[in-house]
């Protein structure tokens, strides 16, 4: 295979080292895939310079056409991964996708095809000869249309890619503007070079020109754009996140000058960007220099004074040149303000809830889910004898406190309430001390939940072991006066029986009827107070009585007692189960007496009738009622003025007694409406 010398040989190949050498490195060194697309087009601009060598030193017409069809494939992947590349690096990540891709390779891919078929229809070029220059064979082509189409793509592509960075120039700080220009530079000087090339006004050895100024502008650039980690800066992140950052942001060099700084840090200064850009951070932000010296808060600050007073969460990220060298680094602040006051009420509740945690008159006992105790007050000492650090960390069930009996119900609702979630109820329960002596404690439980899942329970114990006792004292003194009062109420009936007696007898020994009457009614009365006193003396309840079972007994008895033929004279109770205090329940049988015994006296000459005795409850009040269907009493008589002690009795007892109001009905025989309240 013959070669022919050219003075461009070495320099070219010198330009494929350093342009594969730089693509490589950025490879390795950076992860970032702006950094890749950058070093693919490195790559790909060594393997454009090593095809063209390879064009430039061939002799043979087949191998120079070869070589001149390889060079298509590197200028492709370098215009579209330069489009790319700019897409990312100007924060267009998005349009980067599968389908843009697609839609990019479809003209490169025609590109490639035609390029290598050309012999069937010279699309590419129409002509292609060897010519002679300076000594020099070289390959000339007569391009043909679809050369066009393929340049004007290319073009296109580093076009659009320049319109971006444009765009990006404008709004850009200058710490960004020399990366931007150096894009810009080794975007277009091939280009520019190459179109004069085409329109033959390119009047020096365009080959050597353009193959040293690839991997030249390629280095520069690899050199300015990563002089800074591309991770960590770039102009889009300035230009839409550190501007729009709640966080202050400022780039200091490494002798403290200000490179860039958002808003934020603008406001806290008191100066515009453009006076902060170059300024040593000590003149112009005295407050900064005197609390990062006096700082003993770790990492954080306090600017400002009374109420404008701040507090600063600071970051400090150094920035690293590509041989590791810090050259400048970026300072974050984040106002804290809110939750360094949240941290301190917390402090302060915690610290409250901590003082009422120990200082509580009652023991209290936190339990986690698996029944474990978390924590508990200095009164455990004193109600179950054991040290808070004898209880923390046990499971309550080991320490027998609760005691065998009490153990087993208590877990089942200890499980249930953790499970379910449902507060344990109040318990009452013996607890063993220490020392073996038992105490009575009252239990009440409260769950404790985070984000809605169950977490524990709060148990707060009350020592009630003197209440007991006390209530002890108390049941067994109300028992020695329930007996008594039973007692009591019994001999009062006795007693009242012996006078109903002798007054029994007292009228066997008296001639006049009207005088055995008198005694009679008497009797009836007193028997009526000692019904009251012996339902008390068989009542479990010793205040209150049984009204309508009361009633039922008071009626026998005077049925008996008058000698009433049931089948003729009905007395009928229609009574509601309400209970009456005894200084109620003797005017109201005394009252019933009364009436009943005026109605089977004097509302049935025939001897034939019906007597009701009704007690209801309405509207609050109690409404007792004694009526008959019998001949009615005279239109001529008061009940409230008659002579007849009977009556007078019965107005008596339920407007003095009883505090209630009397009406007389008249319609249908004789009905007697007594209200009152009990």
């Amino acid at each position: 295979m013959a070669w022919q010398e050219t003075p461009y040989t070495i320099p070219l190949i010198v330009a494929v080292v350093v342009s594969a050498i730089s693509g490589l490195y950025i490879w390795w060194r950076h992860q970032a895939e702006a950094a890749r697309t950058l070093a693919l087009i490195l790559l790909a601009g060594a393997g454009w310079i090593l095809a063209y060598s390879l064009e430039l030193v061939s002799i043979d017409f087949s191998l120079k056409i070869l070589w001149s069809k390889m060079q298509y494939l590197p200028v492709l992947i370098a215009a579209v991964s330069w489009l790319i590349f700019t897409l990312q690096y100007t924060g267009r990540e998005k349009w980067v996708t599968r389908r843009n891709l697609v839609l990019l390779s479809i003209i490169p891919v025609i590109t490639m095809l035609l390029v290598f078929t050309n012999d069937y229809h010279e699309l590419m070029w129409t002509n292609a000869e060897l010519r002679t220059e300076d000594s020099l064979l070289l390959l000339e082509t007569v391009p043909g249309p679809w050369f066009w189409i393929h340049s004007s793509f290319t073009y296109s592509l580093v076009l659009v890619s320049a319109a971006l960075l444009i765009q990006v120039l404008v709004h850009a700080q200058r710490l960004y503007r020399w990366q931007i220009m150096s894009l810009l530079l080794a975007s277009f000087s091939p280009v520019f070079l190459s179109v004069l090339e085409l329109c033959g006004l390119y009047p020096y050895p365009y080959i050597l020109t353009i193959g040293l100024l690839v991997p030249t502008a390629s280095v520069a650039v690899a050199l300015n754009i990563f002089r800074f980690r591309p991770e960590d800066i770039v102009p889009v992140a300035r230009g839409t996140v550190i501007e729009s950052m709640s966080d202050g942001v400022m780039v200091l060099d490494s002798q403290n000058r200000f490179v860039d700084a958002n808003p934020l840090i603008q406001q806290l200064t008191g100066y515009p960007l453009p006076f902060l850009i170059g300024q040593c951070i000590d003149d112009v932000w005295p407050a900064w220099t005197d609390q990062m010296q006096s700082r003993q808060s770790g990492e954080e600050i306090t600017i400002g004074e009374e109420d404008g007073q701040h507090t600063y969460d600071v970051r400090t990220s150094p920035l690293t040149d590509w041989h590791g060298s810090i050259i400048s680094k970026v300072v974050v602040l984040r106002d804290i303000t809110d939750r360094k006051r949240a941290e301190q009420l917390l402090h302060e509740s915690e610290e409250k809830f901590r003082t009422i945690f120990e200082n509580a008159n009652d023991e209290i006992v936190y339990v986690d889910k698996h029944g474990t105790i978390v924590d508990t007050n200095e009164k455990a000492e004193e109600i179950f004898g054991y040290k808070r650090e004898e209880l923390v960390g046990k499971k309550f069930v080991e320490l027998g406190f609760l005691g065998m009996e009490n153990i087993s119900n208590f877990v089942k609702l200890f499980m249930d309430a953790m499970k379910g979630g449902n507060p344990m109820p109040l318990a009452l329960l013996e607890i063993k001390h220490k020392n073996g002596s038992t105490l009575y404690a009252e239990v009440s439980n409260r769950i404790i939940k985070r984000d809605g899942e169950v977490e524990g329970i709060l148990s707060i114990v009350r020592d009630i072991t003197e209440r007991k006792k006390a209530e002890e004292e108390i049941k067994a003194a109300l028992k020695e006066k329930e007996i008594l009062l039973r007692e009591i109420h019994h001999r009062v009936k006795n007693n009242l029986q012996i006078i109903s007696s002798l007054l029994s007898l007292q009228s066997q020994y008296i001639k006049d009827d009207r005088h055995v009457e008198i005694l009679k009614d008497s009797q009836n009365r007193v028997k009526s107070m000692a019904l009251i006193h012996e339902k008390l003396y068989l009542s479990e309840n010793l205040a209150n009585i049984d009204f309508k079972e009361y009633i039922e007994s008071l009626v026998r008895e005077l049925v008996r007692s008058y000698k009433v033929d049931p089948g003729r004279i009905t007395v009928n109770v229609d009574a509601e189960n309400i209970s009456l205090g005894v200084d109620t329940a003797i005017p109201c049988g005394l009252i019933i007496n009364e009436l009943v015994t005026n109605a089977l006296k004097h509302a049935f000459p025939d001897g034939k009738g019906v007597i009701t005795v009704a007690l209801h409850t309405n509207n609050g009040a109690i409404e007792l009622r004694v009526s008959d269907n019998g001949v009615g009493m005279p239109e001529d008589i008061d009940f409230r003025t008659t002579e007849t002690l009977g009556l007078r009795l019965v107005s008596i007892l339920a407007e003095d007694q009883l505090d209630g109001d009397i009406t007389l009905t008249r319609d249908t025989g004789t009905e007697f409406c007594i209200t009152f309240k009990e």
